[in-house]
């Protein structure tokens, strides 16, 4: 009989252990296929993650050809922090004229098209062609981001997708949500909320040093 106990108890454990890890990574990794979001509301999410991307490499393409007196990445930078920010004012109807704006003007293409033809005019180094296409790719190390994500995290202590969707679509509980600890998710936000305004911080106490090319 103690056996018995021993052995369900261990099964306990391990079925336990199981659920918290797949939460814990439903948690950090957002997926297109998740059964919280209809497919109108998983659209606009993308627009709302992607617009300070989007913001990021017009940013630096207008620069480009408009401003050649300054570093173009000073304007990106600044064109997605403050993107950023207004996606953290919106509501929710906004985003269906922007899925819009984002199918023509912030099409990828247009990236592509600039990088291609700079490249050829010798106007943009190959390290800072590759930079663009990785950041529109990938989105890592987008300024913008840092401002939604110190936004999200007070819905969803997670992937900042989830924090947007219960912003602007009310979902009450995520199931990932079933094995959090209120008080050290509280203390982790705050925390990674006075890391990403320190990050933005200095990141443009940096573009204001080197603004000249």
């Amino acid at each position: 009989m103690m056996s018995d106990s021993n052995n369900q108890n261990s099964d306990y454990g391990k079925e336990f252990a199981q659920r918290k890890a797949a939460a814990e990574n439903e948690r950090n990794f957002y997926s297109m296929n998740n059964e919280y979001l209809n497919n109108t509301q998983k659209a606009y999410i993308e627009v709302w993650f992607q617009s300070p991307i989007k913001a990021f490499w017009i940013g630096y393409i207008l620069s480009t050809l408009l401003i050649p007196q300054i570093r173009p990445v000073f304007t990106a930078i600044y064109a997605s922090i403050i993107f950023g920010y207004i996606t953290t004012k919106l509501k929710a109807k906004d985003f269906a004229v922007l899925l819009h704006v984002f199918t023509v003007i912030c099409n990828s293409f247009w990236l592509y098209l600039f990088l291609v033809f700079s490249l050829f005019q010798n106007d943009i180094a190959w390290v800072s062609a590759i930079a663009l296409f990785l950041l529109d790719s990938s989105g890592i190390g987008i300024p913008g981001h840092l401002i939604q994500g110190a936004w999200a995290n007070r819905f969803v202590y997670g992937h900042p997708k989830y924090g947007a969707a219960r912003a602007l679509y009310g979902i009450k509980k995520f199931a990932f949500e079933e094995f959090d600890d209120d008080a050290l998710k509280k203390i982790n936000a705050r925390g990674e909320k006075r890391l990403s305004y320190l990050y933005s911080f200095l990141l443009v106490i940096a573009t204001i040093i080197w603004i000249k090319p």
